[in-house]
């Protein structure tokens, strides 16, 4: 698309790269071996990280972002509004009517005899594993701090930070890579489908 600038297309470009590289993992290993690879892959310093990481998809700064929005980018405001409106409803609806039986990894793996890295103190959740939410909520906003920071460096950033968030969540046992994949599909796709309404609508006044 011409209207997009540099940097909704680095994000873009890190999003196309993360999908095909994700869905070619998910496709050569089994759910183990994807879970036993990245859990696996374990440190103290890892553990702040990714906690730290998947916190960003969590209500508050979606939340700070649309005010900062409503406050400098008016024009942006509603679009946002309404891709994560979408995002976060296809997401709730695939969890709660679709895959009803999704279980996460805790409960899908309690039988393996596997000592898994779970951080203690943290919340692990059992069902409703696909898709994952803040994988959608993640690529959702980033797509939105892609149109607002223009340049392509910050926008493969803004990729680069939201595909972080999808790894946090599997390294945190809370999902499978394959709920990551189809969150980040829901949440680029509702961005950049009002993004384009909203550029047509200001290019037709």
């Amino acid at each position: 698309m011409k209207h997009w600038s540099p940097a909704v297309k680095a994000f873009l470009g890190i999003f196309i790269f993360y999908e095909v590289a994700g869905w070619l993992f998910v496709s050569t290993f089994e759910r183990l071996d994807q879970l036993l690879l990245i859990n696996g892959s374990h440190s103290a310093f890892a553990d702040i990280a990714f906690q730290a990481l998947t916190s960003i998809a969590e209500v508050v700064l979606p939340i700070l972002f649309l005010i900062y929005l409503f406050r400098f980018k008016k024009e942006y405001a509603l679009p946002y509004v309404y891709s994560y409106a979408l995002s976060t409803g296809l997401i709730q609806a695939l969890k709660h009517f679709v895959f009803t039986d999704s279980l996460r990894p805790l409960a899908y793996f309690a039988n393996s005899g596997v000592k898994w890295h779970i951080i203690p103190g943290l919340l692990i959740s059992e069902f409703n594993s696909m898709p994952s939410g803040h994988t959608g909520a993640a690529f959702f906003m980033f797509f939105w701090v892609a149109v607002l920071l223009r340049r392509w460096f910050w926008g493969a950033l803004a990729g680069v930070i939201a595909v972080g968030v999808a790894y946090s969540r599997v390294y945190l046992f809370q999902h499978f890579p394959v709920d990551t994949l189809v969150g980040a599909a829901i949440g680029v796709g509702s961005s950049a489908l009002f993004y384009s309404i909203q550029y047509a609508k200001s290019s037709s006044k």
